[in-house]
């Protein structure tokens, strides 16, 4: 049972992010954004994908695959479009 609580904890836990980066890559506008907290979340889930591979847990491992992607996209978006 518990794989399961840590799937569906890491699906909702990265699928939040992408709706923040489709609406800052659709309008354009990353105002609201603060590029430092997101550089500082991107660290954390990078961190935390290297420690779910270091102990080959695959909830951690794929919750931060998605997360990093989706933070890449939000600081790239900022990024560009400042």
């Amino acid at each position: 049972m518990a794989p399961y609580v840590g799937y569906l904890a890491a699906f909702l836990g990265t699928i939040c992010w992408i709706p923040q980066a489709v609406k800052a890559w659709a309008t354009r506008d990353t105002s609201g954004l603060s590029l430092p907290s997101n550089l500082l979340f991107l660290t954390t889930v990078s961190l935390w994908l290297v420690y779910g591979m270091m102990i080959g847990d695959w909830p951690l491992i794929l919750a931060n695959i998605c997360a990093v992607v989706a933070m890449l996209s939000i600081v790239a978006a900022k990024l560009r479009f400042k």
